[in-house]
């Protein structure tokens, strides 16, 4: 087989144009960790894979950088929801399959959120293989869908998994064991983590005693637990033995409502809005912190934050639930919480003040776990080429390669 390997991969929202004109003219994308899509386009140059790579960043853009096509394709009714929502999901993953078999692909890596994983049924019939790269898990943890609508979605994306994917890639183990229930063990699961650069990341200052301060990061949704914080933070005024602070890092439409909490419930003095950082803003507060918190509620389908790696970078413990996924990939550093329960994350926080040898043992497990975030092994690309190896089995132009 002579003709090169061609790859079809659709992105996520990320500006992928903007992001590769600035690495081309040398500019240094100021970002806490190794962008997932960085990697991937790194990976297929060293492999000299021809790729066909397109987000849904909202600004429409294009650049053909050698062996690889980056474009920026907006969604239609972007931002709408119900039957509008779905409409674009189905009009999108039609538009992604048309364009994948226009360009030859051999296979399609399509991230979480880019369609209805039922959609891509439409690039097999295409004649592309392809496969699903999972930053989300199909359902949050726990709390599968209870709506018509959902349950039918999930009906259908399991036919997708069992008679149409080739294979799935994810961040988490849960990602993997929701995919091979709903695939019935018919496809191959690589698992991979997020990776960073040590440089920047300081072991963050063991707590002793005085202001106690919990670091949240991320995405400001109310999904992602955000709101929730003032409620957390209220109550600590008046059961914790000691002042406890949250500082809250990014940006999001949660923002707005979060302040007006906060002067509401006159808690500026314990809950401190920094906005978006750059990185090395942000790694300044994880030193700083003592503790870091994910409080992902049930309406939001988590694959593994990367949060919560960073925090394990700095040596933070991690207050979390079921719903962060994380607890197969850092438990040993974390505590438990309840999902969407604002008494149990308090009494999560309360554990680590008041028990020294809990938030110590919890500390030192941070070194040995925050070595998967720094292994090339473990990383999103060796997935990538342990995904191609399995399903272009005897396919010279992948058995050529060393394995990463």
């Amino acid at each position: 087989m002579n003709r090169e390997l061609r790859l079809f991969t659709a992105l996520g929202p990320g500006d992928i144009v903007g992001a590769r004109r600035k690495q081309l003219n040398g500019t240094i994308i100021n970002e806490t960790s190794i962008a997932f899509s960085e990697q991937l386009l790194a990976y297929c140059r060293s492999r000299n894979i021809r790729t066909l790579a397109i987000s849904s960043n909202g600004q429409a853009d294009r650049l053909d950088d050698e062996t690889i096509t980056l474009e920026n394709r907006p969604k239609p009714f972007q931002g709408r929801g119900g039957f509008r929502f779905h409409l674009s999901q189905l009009f999108y993953g039609v538009s992604l399959a048309l364009s994948a078999h226009r360009f030859k692909a051999d296979i399609a890596l399509i991230d979480s959120g880019t369609t209805h994983y039922f959609v891509l049924s439409i690039f097999r019939l295409l004649g592309i293989r392809v496969a699903v790269n999972l930053h989300n898990v199909l359902w949050p943890c726990g709390f599968p869908p209870k709506s018509f609508t959902a349950r039918t979605i999930q009906q259908l994306n399991g036919l997708f998994f069992r008679y149409a994917a080739s294979g799935a890639v994810g961040v988490s183990p849960e990602c993997e064991r929701q995919v091979l229930a709903e695939s019935r063990n018919a496809i191959p699961f690589y698992q991979y983590r997020c990776q960073f650069s040590r440089d920047g990341f300081v072991l963050s200052r063991p707590y002793q005693s005085g202001t106690f301060r919990i670091v949240f990061a991320g995405r400001a949704e109310e999904n992602k637990g955000l709101l929730d914080i003032t409620r957390i933070a209220a109550a600590l005024r008046t059961s914790s033995p000691v002042k406890v602070v949250f500082d809250v890092c990014g940006d999001g439409p949660a923002i707005p409502e979060l302040n007006k909490m906060i002067e509401k419930d006159r808690l500026s003095d314990v809950v401190k809005v920094h906005g978006r950082l750059e990185r090395d803003a942000l790694l300044a507060v994880y030193t700083a912190s003592h503790a870091a918190i994910v409080p992902t509620r049930s309406n939001f389908t988590e694959g593994m934050p990367q949060v919560c790696a960073e925090a394990i970078l700095s040596g933070l413990p991690v207050i979390t639930s079921q719903l962060a996924n994380a607890f197969d990939v850092i438990g040993p550093a974390t505590v438990r919480a309840e999902p969407d329960d604002t008494e149990s994350y308090v009494k999560s926080i309360l554990s680590l003040i008041n028990d020294p040898l809990l938030y110590a043992n919890l500390r030192n497990a941070c070194s040995q776990l925050s070595q998967q975030f720094l292994d090339p092994t473990q990383s999103y690309p060796a997935a990538v080429d342990r995904l191609l190896r399995s399903i272009l089995a005897n396919d010279d132009r992948i058995d050529r390669y060393e394995l990463l």
